[in-house]
């Protein structure tokens, strides 16, 4: 049983929070002061995102995120300037690693604080800080205040001290990131259990219980089915966006409506911690993405990257490409959801594997023992390929390039997924995953089309003089010839896969004969005859 308080505990009454203090609330954080006026108060209240096409507007002192002003145009000077009189405190550029003085010597006698965002750094991550930062900021008369951003422990330990109750803080996918450790606070075996196994134990009451919750605006009693205690707990928000959950014990019912005011406040506090440690992960998923893109593009420094992932170079590799099939257009937000549930699976697969997003397919690479089990790897793609289809109805193919010994080669394998590719979105068949071992032959004609292509005078004069005369005629002596050749000249199976009689075959190959001076006697002419037809099917 669920129950939402009644009483709303009052927030701090201050409503403002200095240019200085966000950014040590934020250290760290990838944002940084470039002007010289840290003392400008800024309320506390989010971010105006910068809209070049209506008038600047935002509450006294807000803050003003520039998406897309470039330090060198001066339509960013004027943009400075403008958001200085409409009365912003604060406006946040990215760099690009240009210098800013002129913009921060502007932004000094405007009266406005300049802040910088590294580069690498999502704008809707970067709104998503401030916001829960300047809401967050506790009070210098509080418990919660002082406590270093990023030690989840600790704040644990804060809330349960003035709460009045053991404490844990989870994610959403209920796992427990920290919990407190403070002494002769009762606890249950739901909580031994989930911090021990560092995951709330399945429980038949889960579902109702988290889904009130994320639904209630504040902090809620939650009754627990006996003989578990009962909890107070509140969503950790960023906005709407819902990052985890904290719970805390309630063993004799003294938790009031005082200590829920102050554990809504701790969620605001813990947003801020989940968003930071959300920003590194993602700042260090985006390097090591760059990592591998440059591993799979291959080059000079190919070993020194696959140090630097922390892989053996002394193993086996493969690259696996997947790729969605969009409509015109794209779709971002599937996108997204595909390539989570890529990570995750070959995540599952092998511990560590990387993966990596080049143009419309993602990439991943497997190493060591798990490479050199292809059939293993291509089960796996099978399965999420199915998985893709029914969770996101989304059709996606997948190549597994081939294994290769020696780092160098690791492009070589991503090469070759990208060729498995290609003929499985050019030749009609139900196969959505293959791999370049079962498709060597196909792929080794593939690559010689390109040498034909690169070098004209290899194609055979007898071909030229066949596909010139079907392309002006309608005829398909092309066709027939590399039909009877596929099937070793043997008339009867040719005849059965034309659906002709052989009569009609043999009268079609003699008059290939004639108009075009082929002798299907003599080997060399045949094979040189046979592989340009072969090899012009995949142009």
């Amino acid at each position: 049983m669920v129950t939402p308080r009644e009483v709303q505990s009052e927030r701090s009454e201050r409503t403002e929070l200095s240019v200085g203090e966000l950014l040590g609330i934020l250290d760290g954080g990838g944002l940084h002061l470039a002007s010289g006026r840290p003392e400008i108060l800024l309320p506390r209240t989010s971010p105006t995102l910068y809209d070049p096409w209506a008038p600047s507007s935002g509450r006294r002192s807000g803050v003003l995120l520039g998406i897309g002003l470039h330090p060198t145009e001066a339509k960013t000077l004027e943009v400075v300037r403008e958001s200085a009189r409409h009365g912003f405190g604060a406006i946040v550029i990215k760099s690009l690693s240009l210098s800013l003085s002129s913009i921060a010597a502007l932004a000094d006698a405007e009266g406005i604080a300049l802040l910088v965002a590294d580069d690498e750094l999502d704008w809707r991550q970067l709104d998503a800080l401030i916001s829960s930062a300047l809401r967050s900021a506790p009070d210098s008369n509080t418990e919660l205040s002082g406590l270093a951003i990023g030690d989840l422990f600790a704040l644990a330990n804060a809330i349960a001290a003035l709460v009045g109750g053991a404490t844990s803080i989870e994610d959403l996918q209920e796992r427990v990131l920290a919990y407190s450790t403070v002494p002769d606070q009762p606890i249950d075996e739901d909580r031994r259990v989930g911090i021990l196994g560092r995951q709330v134990p399945f429980l038949p009451e889960n579902a109702e219980q988290y889904a009130a919750v994320f639904r209630a605006p504040g902090a809620l009693w939650v009754s627990g089915v006996r003989p578990a205690l009962d909890r107070v707990a509140v969503a950790i928000r960023a906005g709407a966006q819902p990052l985890g959950s904290i719970w805390v014990v309630d063993a004799t019912g003294d938790i009031d409506a005082d200590a829920l005011g102050a554990l809504e406040r701790a969620a605001d506090i813990a947003a801020l911690h989940l968003l930071r440690a959300r920003n590194a992960a993602d700042l260090a998923r985006q390097q090591r993405g760059a990592l591998l893109r440059r591993l799979l593009e291959g080059g000079e420094d190919s070993k020194l990257i696959v140090e630097q992932l922390g892989l053996d170079t002394a193993g086996s590799f493969i690259a696996v490409g997947f790729q969605p099939q969009f409509a015109a257009g794209g779709d971002e937000p599937r996108m997204g959801r595909l390539i989570d549930l890529i990570a995750m699976q070959c995540e599952a697969h092998q511990h560590g594997t990387e993966c990596v997003v080049l143009g419309n397919t993602v990439y991943s690479l497997f190493t060591g023992a798990a490479a050199a089990d292809v059939a293993g790897i291509q089960s796996m793609a099978e399965r999420l390929v199915a998985r893709a289809a029914s969770a996101l109805r989304l059709e996606v193919r997948a190549a597994l390039g081939s294994t290769v010994a020696t780092v160098g080669e690791i492009s070589r394998s991503r090469h070759d997924a990208d060729l498995v590719l290609l003929l499985l979105a050019n030749h009609q068949t139900v196969v959505s995953v293959a791999s370049a071992h079962e498709a060597r032959s196909r792929l080794t004609l593939l690559e010689l089309s390109q040498v034909f292509r690169d070098t004209p005078r290899l194609l055979s004069p007898h071909a030229s003089a066949v596909l010139d005369c079907d392309s002006r005629t309608g005829s398909d002596y092309a066709g027939t010839l590399r039909t009877y050749l596929d099937s070793a000249r043997d008339s009867a199976v040719t005849a059965s896969r034309l659906s002709v009689h052989q009569n009609t075959l043999r009268y079609r190959l003699r008059r290939a004969e004639e108009l075009f001076g082929i002798d299907l006697g003599n080997p060399d002419d045949t094979m040189t005859l046979w592989l340009s037809l072969r090899v012009v099917e995949f142009n």
